[in-house]
């Protein structure tokens, strides 16, 4: 479960890494296959990720991992 923020967000957002039959973005639970469930898999608290997705370019800080 990572909480991050949008490069010039406001928000926080959590969002908890799952396999694909799990999923419901709902309630913050994305594929760890995902463009954004991908890019954050396996980065740590402090980093800054760019992600590819079908809109652009996303960049995200992680602000906490648990």
């Amino acid at each position: 479960t990572l909480k991050v923020r949008r490069e010039n967000g406001k928000e926080d957002q959590i969002f908890t890494l799952v396999g694909s039959e799990e999923t419901d973005v709902a309630t913050g639970k994305i594929s760890y296959q995902s463009p954004l469930g991908a890019g954050l898999l396996g980065k740590k608290e402090g980093e800054r990720v760019i992600v590819r997705t079908p809109r652009g370019e996303m960049t995200y800080k992680i602000l906490n991992i648990q």
